[in-house]
């Protein structure tokens, strides 16, 4: 697993420069920046960035909603044999 760096000082130096670039804007032009600056330096922070984790936490992903998928169509396929019993149990009822 790869050492986690300081991102800070990274985070600092481009919104310092973001700043400087984005002078007489709107104030919510300038919030959206940095707030969209600051959310990538936190995803980088958290995304695993040697190629062999990263690896590993993709696969860790489809296997997850592939087993996600599974389960909605179990629950799909088990809804379904409930409504065909009420159905056939309510056409007993009527006759």
């Amino acid at each position: 697993m790869a050492v986690a760096q300081n991102l800070v000082p990274g985070i600092l130096g481009g919104v310092s420069g973001l700043a400087q670039a984005l002078m007489g804007a709107p104030a919510w032009v300038i919030v959206a920046c940095l707030s969209l600056s600051l959310g990538l330096g936190c995803v980088q922070a958290v995304f695993p960035q040697e190629s062999a984790d990263r690896l590993a936490w993709w696969k860790g992903r489809r296997a997850y909603l592939l087993r996600r998928r599974e389960l909605r169509d179990a629950r799909a396929k088990l809804r379904g044999t409930r409504r065909e019993r009420r159905r056939i149990g309510s056409r007993a009822h009527k006759e």
